[in-house]
């Protein structure tokens, strides 16, 4: 038995020399009532095959991601009076160079990414697309909060492996 334990270590020291698990992280503020472009691109040195997505959202704060809770917003949280949007900011998905939607349109943040507004992380949503280097992501970013020089905070994870064959 002890020969299996060793045989399975040797086969995972040398699959992860090709293939090993990596996130890309994308952190944007975004004006409120703006739609804004965000791109993140897969570096040179891997192929990067994505089999989830998570990501937060805060809102409204300032330009650096800082809470402003005596803030007004357009998407009050269930039980509080202003400073906590539970809503507002949706996304779009392209891939760049092979001119692929994946998204359809538009899809509310508090949908696609966990734990979006909320502050329990739930399971990361299945989202599975094989890139090649230098694929470049375009994420469009549109805030639906009106408050005059506010903003809504997003970080995103591509989580998946990276091939480096």
């Amino acid at each position: 038995m002890n020969e299996q334990v060793v045989a399975e270590a040797v086969h995972f020291r040398q699959v992860q020399l090709s293939k090993y698990n990596f996130t890309y992280v994308l952190n944007i503020a975004v004006a409120n009532n703006t739609t804004i472009p965000a791109f993140l691109t897969v570096e040179q040195d891997a192929d990067f095959l994505i089999e989830r997505v998570t990501g937060s959202a805060l809102g409204p704060t300032d330009v650096n991601g800082v809470r402003q809770l005596a803030s007004a917003t357009d998407f009050d949280m269930a039980g509080t009076t202003a400073g906590y949007a539970d809503r507002g900011l949706m996304i779009q998905i392209t891939d760049t160079g092979a001119g692929r939607n994946l998204t359809n349109g538009f899809v509310p943040v508090e949908l696609f990414l966990s734990p979006g507004y909320g502050v329990s992380l739930h399971q990361p949503y299945p989202f599975r697309y094989f890139a090649l280097r230098n694929t470049k992501f375009r994420f469009d970013i549109r805030n639906r909060d009106t408050a005059v020089n506010l903003f809504h905070f997003i970080s995103i994870g591509l989580n998946g492996f990276k091939f480096m064959v």
